[in-house]
């Protein structure tokens, strides 16, 4: 019955913005970000590119995932109620064939105009015969039943008010399974998005406590909280998809191959990241074999006294009288 498109839904498009984690001033926003991204808010503001938000809601902004939120805000503002659903769906996950099929649905269910439905003529009972039967089916009678009792208000002579009846039933049928789709998706997506603060957060922690990250080399605290920047902070969009990434994000899709290289031989080395005191030992061996050829150099390089034996050459001046006597023996 509903498979007509009197409009298309499929051309809707999303801004599909990937959740970056939050970071505050101490996270990495220094207060020369704070003041220009602020000042471009204020600047937009002021050329009336944000013509549905208040004051207060563009003086929040200090960082630049604020004036990203910002304009996001400022473009779900200016969707239609429609708009707004098709993007939230798209976000939260919705099959596009999904999507069409209900706005379609509806969209048909609501174009009926009711000269169609009371209409007396065949177009008019085909029409009133798929609206009863389509409810019937709604309510879980067999197609065979539902043809039955279909066939029965026809004969009765009751079609009229039945198909009025059925056709409001109809939308509440459609619209009760469609809200249902739509809240479960946001549902998802609400504990999907849950999940990965939790786990970003644990992980954020652990960065910023662990000064042992890598094995037994000492990591200083300016150190693991740029780690924490270059995993966790938004730095770049997508111009053409809008989607956000963080450095290591922007590295690994710019450098694809040397990212998966780099990958495979810290891994390797470190037997599948459980052991990196490699890098420490490699490290000692290497400063050990240097030591011992500075050694080597030294002891070569140095003079020696006729008896073979190492002439110390140190910063105190020679005393001339301790040769006096030396190697006699005084008889008196």
């Amino acid at each position: 019955m509903f498979e007509e498109e009197p409009e298309s839904v499929g051309s809707e498009e999303s801004v599909k913005e990937e959740e970056g984690e939050d970071t505050d001033n101490s996270a990495g926003a220094s207060p020369n970000d704070n003041d220009f991204y602020s000042s471009i808010a204020n600047a937009c503001a002021v050329d009336g590119a944000f013509q549905h938000l208040d004051d207060d809601r563009i003086k929040k902004v200090k960082t630049a995932e604020d004036f990203f939120d910002l304009i996001e805000d400022e473009v779900n503002a200016r969707f239609d109620e429609k708009q707004l659903r098709l993007s939230k769906a798209l976000e939260n996950g919705v099959e596009v064939s999904d999507i069409k099929r209900y706005e379609n649905t509806l969209s048909y269910i609501d174009s009926i105009p009711e000269k169609d439905l009371v209409e007396e003529s065949e177009k008019g009972e085909a029409l009133r015969r798929n609206i009863i039967f389509q409810d019937f089916l709604n309510k879980g009678y067999s197609q065979d039943r539902a043809k039955k009792l279909t066939e029965r208000t026809i004969e009765a002579g009751t079609d009229i008010e039945d198909a009025k009846d059925a056709l409001a039933s109809n939308r509440e049928f459609f619209q009760k399974a469609y809200d249902k789709l739509l809240s479960d998706a946001q549902a998802e997506a609400d504990r999907a998005s849950a999940l990965r603060k939790e786990q970003a957060d644990k992980l954020k922690n652990d960065i910023l406590k662990d000064k042992h990250l890598f094995g037994d080399i000492e990591i200083t605290p300016s150190i693991r909280k740029k780690v924490v920047d270059n995993i966790a902070k938004p730095v770049y969009r997508d111009p053409e998809t809008g989607e956000m990434f963080t450095a290591l994000q922007k590295y690994e899709m710019e450098n694809r191959a040397d990212f998966i290289k780099y990958i495979g031989t810290i891994f390797t080395l470190t037997n599948g990241f459980q052991d990196f005191d490699t890098f420490v030992k490699g490290k000692v061996e290497k400063e050990k074999k240097k030591g011992l050829r500075e050694l080597e150099r030294t002891l070569t390089n140095t003079k020696k006294s006729g008896s073979g034996n190492l002439k110390l050459v140190t910063s105190a001046k020679l005393d001339p009288e301790s040769f006096i006597n030396k190697g006699w023996d005084l008889d008196i």
